[in-house]
């Protein structure tokens, strides 16, 4: 009897072991195809992330958003300085800070091997000369624990299969809701989205909402647990959620946030479904911060050149 117990949890151990690795590399797929993400999965304990945030002039168009984000990048990768994971055109601003402007056409995602390695570059001429050239930038610093992010997958998975033993209701596919029946905000937002569609000939199977986020008070932390609970239920139903999370660090400005959070989403199609849906509906008034500034971007590293790290 016991050794027929001991294979039994041998047996367990492994599938779960199983379960999680796959997982874990279901999402790396995703990330690596469709995001162009280039996040190695180790990196040392000093190493620093940041978020760039540029506004180019409207009269350069895509193709000058484009070429500012390949400056930037040929700048903060040259000597040695850091390693860009990300890079995404602005389509549309989810969520408005009152620290921030909210007008912006791109974000990039980088990290360096130790915060001085960051200020060295961003203070470097190469660095200055591209910003210098936009009609206003912003960065932002974080911290991304390995472990944390590399978790993130394996907690979703853990949260699917809880939801699946407990016979929670599905959220997904999402029910539509007439707009006239949407509450204001969600009207307003459904409206704002349909900036998204311009960019369907770019990307359209993956959006990364970026954001910068500031706790609210004690009640505003309650209500916006409920909203992300019922959010982080639905990314682990359909294979999508958080692929950065830190610790938001000041580098410039007095601008102040606890947060940084960057969120995959299955494309614009799904964009549409999720906010024009009956649990957003739902849900929408619960997301309650002291302050963020969200923009949803579309994926473009791969449009900039250079060497794919």
């Amino acid at each position: 009897m016991t050794s027929i117990l001991t294979l039994l949890l041998a047996g367990a151990v492994i599938a779960l072991i199983t379960a999680a690795v796959w997982q874990h590399f279901r999402y790396l797929r995703v990330r690596r195809e469709r995001l162009e993400d280039r996040q190695p999965l180790l990196y040392g304990g000093a190493t620093f992330h940041t978020v760039t945030f540029l506004k180019v002039e409207a009269a350069e168009g895509r193709e000058g958003e484009l070429a500012t984000l390949r400056a930037l990048r040929g700048a903060i990768e040259s000597a040695g300085g850091g390693r860009v994971i990300y890079a995404g055109l602005v389509g549309v601003t989810m969520a408005e800070s009152e620290q921030l402007a909210n007008d912006w056409s791109a974000v990039l995602l980088t990290q360096y091997p130790s915060k001085d390695a960051f200020e060295r570059r961003h203070e470097s001429a190469e660095v200055r000369q591209v910003l210098g050239g936009c009609e206003r930038s912003y960065v932002h610093g974080f911290r991304r624990p390995a472990l944390l992010n590399g978790m993130l997958p394996i907690g979703l998975g853990v949260m699917r299969l809880l939801d699946i033993a407990l016979r929670r209701e599905p959220i997904l596919p999402f029910q539509p809701l007439a707009a006239e029946d949407a509450l204001p905000q969600i009207q307003l937002k459904r409206e704002e989205i349909l900036q998204l569609d311009d960019y369907r000939n770019i990307r359209d199977d993956a959006i990364v909402v970026v954001n910068l986020i500031q706790p609210g008070t004690a009640e505003q932390r309650g209500a916006d647990r409920s909203y992300t609970r019922e959010m982080m239920r639905g990314m682990a139903e359909g294979g999508y959620g958080p692929v950065h999370m830190g610790r938001a660090i000041q580098v410039e400005g007095e601008h102040r946030f606890e947060q940084f959070v960057a969120v995959y989403y299955p494309g614009i199609d799904h964009m549409h479904a999720m906010i024009g849906s009956a649990f957003m509906n739902r849900i929408g008034p619960g997301k309650q911060l002291g302050d963020t500034l969200a923009v949803a971007t579309i994926p473009v590293l791969s449009k900039l050149g250079g060497a794919e790290q």
